[in-house]
């Protein structure tokens, strides 16, 4: 790859609209082609229209330029599960909010596989996702501690929340893998199975198949 190819030239003028999606759109783009570790934020600034100042507002990092839907999952899997009536089995509960949580409609489904793809291939990514996921993590922890009347410092809630980031992402390997144009089938078959692993710890039997 010659210097000229990795450069990204400003478009004609400021963007008419600046936003973070749009921002990290660009990213991926430019992550995809050239490398994350590659590319700069000058360079993506440049390629999105915006100046360095705008850009690290926003994103004060690269890494959170893939982390850019985080939040809004975040706060959807939250809602969900509070919003789950009492009488749901936990374990269900956890993997209705998590699918939720996805952003599957489709103009949402190229940057959610930039994201995957980014963070299979660059452990600083991978390092960085089990910080971000820290809240996603302990939001499910407590979620299911409190329907299954334990101590959400207690070492169970923590390891099933663990259990459900994990089950997650492999899913999204499966996804990768498949060609498919979704996630969610293979994100709920990766929860549904670790919940069915789990139905021996609360003393309950798996639903039939």
């Amino acid at each position: 790859m010659n210097a000229s190819s990795s450069q990204p030239t400003r478009g004609r003028g400021r963007p008419a609209t600046i936003s973070a999606d749009a921002i990290a759109e660009t990213g991926l783009g430019l992550f995809l082609k050239n490398g994350f570790d590659a590319t700069t934020m000058t360079q993506i600034a440049l390629a999105a229209g915006v100046g360095r100042k705008t850009m690290f507002t926003y994103f004060p990092s690269k890494a959170d330029i893939v982390w850019n839907r985080f939040h809004r999952q975040l706060a959807t899997l939250s809602a969900a599960l509070a919003d789950s009536a009492p009488d749901v089995v936990s374990t269900d509960a956890v993997v209705t909010a998590v699918l939720a949580g996805l952003e599957t409609k489709p103009s949402s489904l190229p940057a959610m596989r930039a994201e995957v793809l980014l963070i299979e291939a660059n452990p600083s990514l991978q390092a960085y996702a089990y910080l971000r996921g820290a809240p996603w993590r302990a939001t499910i922890s407590e979620f299911l501690a409190s329907r299954e009347g334990l101590d959400a410092h207690d070492v169970l809630p923590e390891v099933l929340g663990y259990g459900y980031w994990h089950a997650m992402f492999i899913g999204f390997r499966r996804w990768i893998g498949s060609g498919d144009a979704s996630p969610e089938m293979h994100v709920e078959a990766a929860l549904t199975e670790y919940s069915h692993a789990l139905t021996a710890a609360f003393g309950r039997q798996p639903p039939s198949r």
